[in-house]
């Protein structure tokens, strides 16, 4: 079909209503981001770490230079990846198992099923001076390829077209369980399946993988001290656990953020895109606070955030490692804020009269030009200005149908500081974001009279 464009590619406020349990959009990026940092502990506080995090083995999905690298320089203190560049995949789990039920309390309604509402990749540049974070969003339509879920395939799964993006994880967590796998090895299998379908999707290579949940989220805003964010409009909603925050700048405890990334139907268009945005800012704030206390230079600040992200991680067992993690952190200790920036994946809406209603599907010249920048290791910049200036015919992942990408314009420069409401289309960096009440006083300003 044909990639709306236009007032056609707007989401329809009506098309809110199903309510959503989505974990932060990337607050596992600021997890990875910022316990890449905290490097230099002692090797007994490291082994407390190490202890905290849920690692599985996925050298079996990895490509053969990726792991050759990283053996060849496990045994010394450095960035074991120094001059590759890494692609690091990030999902946040709405599971309500485990110390999940105390912060969001409607377990009994979930049950044990896993849904992946948060999944981006980060790609930290070969050179160590960029970050950069790209949003898949959830209800992309694509196809799932079969997934093999352990490195001898004693399960896998099958293959479904058109289907939502985050049902790759479900799919792989259910078919685990069915085996009677445990936890920690369905969260491996769950995040196996994401892995697949990711790289079937773009093409680029990853390298790891990192999933967090709702209760390492808030331990990780509450071992900061809050977080402050720019909230651009009053916001009431009943269906964030009745979240009530004034328009302006804002400090959140643990609990508070967790229900402004939750927060949907009540704020903006309503959509889950312009979610997206909200919560991209709300990690560019974690990091931003992060370095302005200096965490890197204070023990106990430092210690306090690392336990409480790592209590909550499932990872690969590379990313796991806090030795690996100390040698990445090193090499990205100099990392300029303006240079960690998010983006999510170029998209167009289904009309309402289609079989997707609703849900997204990729502008696929846009999406594969981002992603073939991210697989060169070069900035991504704006894709737009990458695109021809005529229309182009190309193939879509979810149906095999041509489409047509119609000629898009460069946007305009960003202003100093934004109040990001998830519906802009030019890369967002954490050195975009207001850092002080006047800061944001003035954005929320510019932003209604643009």
């Amino acid at each position: 079909m044909e990639e709306p464009q236009g007032e056609a590619a707007r989401p329809p406020r009506h098309l809110a209503a199903r309510r959503s349990h989505a974990v932060l959009r990337g607050v596992a990026i600021a997890a990875v981001a910022v316990l890449a940092t905290a490097g230099g502990v002692s090797y007994g506080l490291a082994r407390h770490f190490q202890n905290n995090v849920d690692t599985q083995d996925v050298d079996w999905l990895k490509h053969p230079q990726h792991t050759a690298a990283a053996k060849a320089k496990a045994a010394t203190p450095e960035d074991q990846a120094a001059g590759n560049a890494l692609n690091i995949l990030v999902l946040g789990s709405d599971w309500r198992g485990g110390s999940n039920d105390t912060v969001v309390k409607d377990q009994g309604a979930q049950g044990n099923a896993q849904r992946s509402d948060t999944a981006m990749v980060l790609h930290v540049s070969a050179d160590r001076k960029r970050v950069e974070v790209v949003s898949i969003p959830r209800d992309s339509i694509v196809d799932i390829p079969a997934c093999q879920l352990d490195s001898k395939n004693t399960a896998s799964t099958n293959a479904s077209s058109g289907d939502m993006f985050n049902n790759a994880f479900a799919y792989g967590w259910d078919v685990a369980k069915q085996h009677g796998w445990n936890d920690s090895k369905a969260f491996g299998a769950a995040a196996a399946c994401t892995w697949q379908t990711v790289e079937s999707l773009t093409g680029i290579e990853l390298d790891d993988y990192v999933v967090l949940d709702f209760a390492g989220f808030t331990g990780m805003i509450d071992a900061l001290g809050g977080v402050d964010v720019c909230v651009p409009e009053h916001v009431d909603s009943k269906k964030a656990g009745h979240l009530v925050l004034d328009a302006g700048w804002q400090n959140l405890d643990g609990k508070t953020a967790i229900k402004w990334a939750r927060a949907r139907y009540d704020i903006a268009d309503g959509s889950d895109i312009a979610r997206i945005g909200r919560q991209q800012a709300l990690v560019g704030s974690v990091v931003n606070k992060f370095f302005a206390q200096n965490y890197l230079t204070s023990a106990p600040r430092m210690l306090s955030f690392v336990d409480a992200v790592t209590k909550s991680l499932h990872t690969s067992s590379d990313i796991g490692s806090i030795g690996y993690m100390t040698g990445l952190g090193f090499s990205l200790r100099h990392l300029d804020m303006s240079n960690v920036t998010f983006r999510t994946v170029p998209f167009y809406y289904y009309p309402v009269d289609s079989a997707h209603r609703g849900k997204v599907g990729w502008q696929t010249d846009r999406a594969a030009a981002l992603w073939a920048k991210v697989a060169a290791d070069k900035p991504i910049g704006d894709t737009a200005s990458t695109a021809s200036s005529k229309p182009t015919a190309s193939r879509t992942a979810s149906s095999g149908t041509t489409t047509t990408t119609a000629p898009t314009k460069k946007p305009a420069a960003a202003t100093p500081k934004r109040v990001v409401t998830g519906m802009d289309s030019d890369p967002l960096a954490a050195g975009d974001l207001p850092t002080t009440a006047a800061q944001c006083d003035a954005a929320i300003t510019a932003a209604s009279q643009g």
